[in-house]
C-alpha cells in the first residue's frame, strides 16, 4: 500500500501552500473589492474568513463561556500567575504586582474623594447661585 492509499489527507508541504494560495488570493480581492465597491469588500471579506473556518461564532467552536472568558481582564489575585521557571523573576513580579494593586486602590480612592470634592463645590455654587437669585427677588420687592 502507498502512502496516499493510507492517508487521505493532503502532506504538509501541500497543506501550507494551500493557505498561502488562498490567504493571498482572499486578501487581494478584498482589499480590491473594499476599494472599487465598498460594502461588497466587507461582505467578500467575511465570507472568505466564514470558509477558512475564521469566525467562531459560525464556525461551531464558539460558546458563550468562551466569549466570556475572553473578555474578563486578568486580574491580580485571581488565577495564580504560572511559574516563568525564574524564582527571582517571579518574587519580583509578585512584589511589582502587589505594589502596583496597592497604588491601583489609593489611586481609585483619590479619584473617588476628587469626584466627591467636585460634586460638593458644584452643589455648594448651586446654593450660593440660587441664594444670590432669591436675595434679587425678594430685594426689589422691599425697597
Amino acid at each position: 500500500m502507498s502512502r496516499l492509499t493510507d492517508d487521505p489527507r493532503p502532506s504538509t508541504p501541500v497543506q501550507v501552500l494551500s493557505i498561502l494560495l488562498y490567504a493571498g488570493f482572499a486578501i487581494a480581492v478584498s482589499i480590491t473589492a473594499m476599494a472599487l465597491f465598498g460594502l461588497v469588500g466587507v461582505a467578500l471579506a467575511a465570507l472568505f474568513a466564514w470558509q477558512w473556518g475564521r469566525i467562531p461564532a459560525v464556525s461551531g467552536r464558539f460558546t458563550l463561556e468562551s466569549g466570556v472568558a475572553a473578555l474578563r481582564p486578568d486580574v491580580p489575585g485571581g488565577d495564580p500567575l504560572p511559574s516563568s521557571g525564574n524564582a527571582s523573576f517571579d518574587a519580583y513580579r509578585e512584589t511589582l504586582l502587589e505594589r502596583l494593586e496597592k497604588e491601583r486602590t489609593q489611586f481609585d480612592g483619590f479619584l473617588d474623594r476628587l469626584r466627591e470634592a467636585k460634586d460638593k463645590h458644584e452643589f455648594d455654587q448651586f446654593m450660593d447661585d440660587r441664594a444670590r437669585a432669591q436675595r434679587r427677588l425678594t430685594s426689589p420687592a422691599e425697597a
